[in-house]
């Protein structure tokens, strides 16, 4: 049974996850969200095709790309519709927002999971110690198994928020509302060397240089930190706190990673 994942990662979590159930999954193919984006062509899935959308956890919600990308993908031949949501902590899955859009792209969603990921918003708070770190990624793959079971055999398995993530849903409106204006709270330091990972990993071509090295970001921002986490000498910062704040990405995210999401487009 042909399996398809689409996939959206801003430090290499949810990128994590789609990998892991691709190897336990036969014939299954990952699909970068970001690169199809910018094609910009209507994708009709295979014929009772298993379909897959893997994504980080926005401010309870999917991220603005994600939903976006419904718009791109008609789901009305696939057999099988599920969806795994990545997060810091344990508030669960934004069940009716993707049931919604999977309906209006053709099918319903049939299975939809959340799995927890090391924290990456150092905004609000500091990753993960790695000893802790570890424990989260061992935790994801138990819980990556049962998912793999549960495609295999094409249960109906719909989670939703836990109580808590129900009342903390309303943030997602103002965040989605601003996110392209996420952008004006990075600063870059002298640190800077000038090596442009910030604008070669961007997903969506959002950071700009000019002569002499100074970056413009250009308000189309999805708010995934990745220009911030993967700067190799921490020269971005997000606001007053994640100065002094450890960055994180991934283990196995390779800035090659990256790059591929967005089918290595050239930078603006």
């Amino acid at each position: 049974m042909k399996t398809l994942i689409y996939y959206f990662t801003g430090t290499g979590n949810s990128l994590a996850v789609a990998k892991a159930i691709s190897v336990r999954l036969p014939e299954t193919e990952l699909a970068p969200i970001p690169k199809l984006m910018f094609a910009g062509e209507k994708i009709i899935v295979p014929e009772n095709a298993n379909i897959g959308i893997v994504y980080p956890l926005y401010a309870m919600g999917l991220p603005n790309i994600v939903a976006k990308f419904f718009t791109l993908l008609d789901l009305s031949r696939a057999g099988y519709v599920f969806s795994v949501v990545t997060e810091g902590g344990k508030s669960g899955s934004p069940t009716k927002q993707i049931s919604a859009l999977c309906e209006k792209s053709g099918h319903k969603l049939d299975a939809c999971w959340w799995i927890q990921m090391p924290d990456n918003y150092i905004p609000l708070s500091a990753p993960p110690e790695k000893s802790i770190e570890k424990i989260i990624r061992e935790n994801a793959l138990r819980k990556v198994a049962v998912i793999v079971q549960a495609v295999k055999e094409r249960q109906h398995i719909i989670i939703g928020f836990s109580f808590i993530g129900n009342l903390m849903k309303v943030m997602y409106g103002p965040f989605i509302k601003h996110v392209h204006n996420f952008d004006k709270k990075f600063v870059v330091s002298s640190a800077c060397n000038g090596c442009l990972t910030c604008v070669k990993i961007c997903p969506v071509n959002n950071i700009r240089v000019h002569p002499h090295g100074k970056k413009e970001w250009l308000h189309t921002c999805e708010g995934c930190l990745a220009c911030l986490q993967f700067c190799p000498v921490e020269a971005i910062s997000c606001g007053g706190n994640t100065k002094n704040r450890p960055r994180y990405h991934h283990a196995n995210a390779t800035i090659a990673d990256m790059l591929e999401q967005k089918g290595s487009i050239e930078t603006k």
